[in-house]
């Protein structure tokens, strides 16, 4: 596939839409040779397509759906105009602007104009799996607010959203699959901001979502690389976005990673089964990968080292050799009591 992408006539194009969106319909103009190109670039969980074709109708169609498929669908006109009848509105999305559009609801798009060119980010969700069950990408009552408005990319946050798109479209150098998804999760981010921007900075989150974000944190707390970044990716949000979402209840997302590893590592000291393993080695089990900076974080938390601890010694008299100096306020107290998984517990 070159960098104009593969040209197709109006079957092969009626299956790639399928691909793209689902069940859909298509009509073209019986009157004239259909010819359309399209690329596809997979980045990570995220698809962007690229596409130059004439006038043409797509409508969701009756038929079974893959629930791993992309639901919600960013696109940004490059040149003619895309027209979005969805949620009882219509959108008219001229050159540079963005639109967005959910498959999961009765739609029909139309490109107008004799040639249309479309970038389009497909935000195709995570396959659920036994350690993960992320969110849809949209909260509660979003696409209802977001679909089929057309948004001007050419400042702030859209902007940034339009050039990244745009360059992805020029784009064909040969990733590496490492490099697609991270590519892939700026998309990600870059959405994110955008669909934070569109809400509104104060609008509330759906109340489950900070006790799942923090349940994915406790399953993951031994992975040295959990970040607010890979967490954020993991739940289809932006970093931004997500730190927001801690900051409402006075914390910050690496200060609550810290402390539940502290915590956990706290409880393995303390257990006498354990007496064998390494306090090192409790560490590593924790997401510490140097000793040095677990035994000072330790401290920092407890005021004695982690092997003081072990060994019961007093942080003077009659005082237990615990005094918490400066855990952050957790609002999910039942987090600290929840169970690691068999997994971390044969680590």
């Amino acid at each position: 596939m070159g960098a104009d992408g593969l040209v197709l006539d109006a079957e092969a194009w009626a299956q790639v839409l399928t691909g793209l969106y689902g069940p859909v319909s298509t009509r073209v103009d019986p009157g004239e040779g259909f010819r359309a190109a399209v690329r596809v670039r997979e980045l990570g969980a995220v698809r962007v397509s690229a596409v130059r074709c004439p006038p043409v109708e797509v409508r969701a169609a009756a038929g079974p759906c893959d629930e791993s498929a992309a639901r919600h669908h960013l696109a940004l006109v490059l040149g003619g105009e895309l027209v979005l009848d969805q949620a009882g509105r219509t959108a008219r999305a001229g050159r540079g602007d963005l639109v967005l559009f959910d498959t999961g609801r009765p739609f029909r798009l139309r490109p107008t104009a004799p040639w249309n060119a479309v970038v389009t980010a497909h935000l195709a969700p995570t396959p659920p799996t036994p350690s993960s069950s992320p969110p849809p990408p949209l909260p509660p009552g979003g696409p209802e607010r977001l679909v089929a408005r057309e948004l001007p990319g050419r400042e702030g946050v859209a902007a940034l959203v339009a050039g990244f798109l745009a360059g992805l479209a020029r784009d064909a150098t040969p990733y590496r699959p490492c490099e697609e998804l991270r590519l892939g999760m700026v998309v990600t981010d870059l959405v994110g901001a955008l669909r934070d921007q569109w809400l509104g900075e104060e609008d509330p989150a759906p109340p489950v979502l900070l006790p799942r974000i923090q349940a994915y944190v406790l399953r993951h707390l031994g992975d040295g690389g959990l970040t607010p970044d890979r967490v954020a990716a993991a739940h289809h949000i932006s970093t931004r976005y997500l730190h927001r979402l801690f900051q409402r209840q006075g914390l910050t997302v690496a200060a609550w990673i810290k402390a539940q590893r502290l915590e956990r590592c706290r409880r393995d000291l303390a257990d006498p089964h354990l007496r064998r393993l390494p306090v090192y080695a409790i560490g590593a089990r924790w997401g510490f990968a140097n000793a040095a900076d677990f035994s000072r974080a330790f401290r920092t938390a407890y005021g004695i080292t982690p092997t003081c601890f072990r060994e019961g010694e007093r942080v003077g008299v009659g005082e237990p050799a615990v005094r918490v100096r400066s855990q952050p306020r957790i609002s999910a107290r039942s987090a600290n009591d929840s169970h690691a998984t068999p997994q971390q517990t044969q680590r």
